[in-house]
């Protein structure tokens, strides 16, 4: 069994007494965490390895709750659009993906977020679904093979939508029903399944019924969009034939609950807030995203003042260009601030526990999130001794604004080290690059989207 050491560093472990161990030592065994504490002379005994974090603080991985890698091959492409608009633009590419090209373009996003210090991420997936094999299992491929902590929260679609990727309920309880058995708790755990609508106007009611029914049928969570824009509502008033707001026909038919996570949550009345909070909904936020498409503000003071479990996400490349929760921390604070002309309506350290500690809660993934004896070995190491990180008077407040994923140095996810000194050990990085722009450019070319000839010619 594999004996890692961390040392010397300043240790953040987002536990719930928000314990600060300076000159720290967090020692793993296996895929666990067996001790957090100040570090003595004396070496830890019979270890593998001991990663000297002098200058760097030590948190537990960060949880990005909300990312459709499936899109990646789309970053830079659209962006100034309105959502729907953009979604109109990247379906072509998405639909000229074979499960090859998934599989680049999922590692790729896999690579990116280890490397921003991600470790735990949820993969918001939609795909034409193929006749004769499971198009998601490049996805928890890619997953289980870059060492990444995911969950492939598969989208689907009933109607109003692009009839290449929609499905029937029971096409779907299928596949479903086969995909949770190879993959939900895979890899010890490591990988699960959920399941959700991609949009709240692609099922009627009796199709969030079964979906529901589908989810407890496997032991799934529902992980779905919900209310990004105004614009959401009044589609769902059209399609639905009836004044009724997201939430309000997410609670009426169901899907509501403490296994339930709701993206963005930007255009939702006081109503809709309390009926989140007491269902116990979790609600995850990618402020940068709704910057990009103009979507508004979310309310974000209301959702914590109600007691709702938050998470922080970046939503997929293709929609903000990028895979750093330190970008979305920053922008959440900032966009919560601004919508409640309140400096103090979302802190630094609240927003950092978003990231780690009750990020994991809000995806389900309590395992992990913090820096605690029998935790799941989920760790990061951030270089401190920068221009922009000095001085440093208080390390939440300067991860929270000051920080960028280029700081991270070290990635240990389920007590294997991922990467160490920024170079990923699970997968060849150079050739991905190589590879994926190759890929890119075709599927790109089979989808009829005109690109720019490319600028670069190799990767050093």
């Amino acid at each position: 069994m594999t004996r890692i050491a961390i040392e010397h560093g300043l240790v953040l472990t987002m536990d719930g007494a928000g314990r600060v161990i300076e000159d720290g030592r967090v020692v793993v065994e296996g895929r666990d965490i067996v001790a957090v504490e100040s570090c003595t002379a004396d070496p830890v005994p019979n270890c593998d390895l001991v990663i000297d974090a002098t200058g760097r603080i030590v948190l537990p991985g960060l949880v990005n709750s909300h990312t459709h890698l499936c899109m990646v091959f789309g970053r830079t492409i659209g962006p100034e659009r309105r959502l729907l608009e953009w979604l109109d633009l990247l379906m072509p590419m998405m639909a000229a993906m074979d499960e090859e090209a998934l599989y680049v373009a999922e590692l790729l996003g896999c690579v990116e977020n280890i490397k921003n210090g991600n470790t735990s991420l949820v993969e918001n997936i939609f795909m034409p679904p193929y006749a004769t094999s499971d198009v998601e299992d490049a996805a928890f491929r890619a997953l289980r093979d870059s060492g990444v902590r995911g969950t492939v929260a598969r989208a689907t679609e009933a109607r109003h939508f692009d009839p290449r990727f929609c499905e029937t309920a029971a096409e779907q309880a299928e596949r479903v029903g086969r995909l949770a058995g190879r993959w939900h708790g895979s890899e010890g755990g490591r990988l699960r399944l959920s399941i959700g609508p991609l949009l709240p106007w692609v099922l009627d009611e009796q199709g969030f019924c079964e979906t529901r029914r589908i989810a407890r049928d496997n032991g799934l969570a529902l992980h779905m969009h919900v209310a990004e824009s105004p614009e959401f509502n009044l589609m769902i008033a059209r399609h639905f034939g009836r004044d009724i707001r997201q939430v309000e026909l997410l609670d009426e038919v169901g899907c509501l609950g403490p296994d339930v996570q709701a993206i963005a949550c930007s255009d939702v009345s006081p109503r809709e807030i309390e009926l989140l909070a007491a269902s116990g909904t979790a609600v995850l936020f990618d402020p940068q995203t709704r910057l990009f498409w103009g979507t508004g503000f979310p309310p974000i003071r209301d959702f914590l003042n109600a007691g709702i479990t938050c998470g922080v996400a970046t939503n997929g490349a293709a929609a903000n260009c990028g895979q750093d929760l330190f970008e979305s921390m920053k922008y959440a604070c900032a966009t919560a601030k601004t919508a409640a002309n309140d400096p103090r309506a979302l802190t630094a350290a609240r927003a950092l526990r978003m990231a780690t500690s009750e990020g994991a809660r809000a995806i389900g993934r309590t395992e992990t999130g913090s820096i605690e004896v029998g935790k799941r070995a989920d760790l990061i190491t951030v270089e401190a001794r920068q221009p922009h990180l000095a001085p440093l008077f208080d390390p939440e407040k300067a991860l929270v604004y000051s920080a960028r994923g280029g700081d991270i140095r070290d990635a240990v996810i389920d007590g294997r080290v991922v990467m160490r000194d920024r170079k990923v050990l699970t997968v060849d990085e150079n050739a991905l690059l190589k590879e994926a722009e190759q890929v890119a450019r075709r599927c790109a070319a089979r989808a009829g989207i005109a690109l720019p000839a490319a600028q670069v010619h190799g990767h050093a």
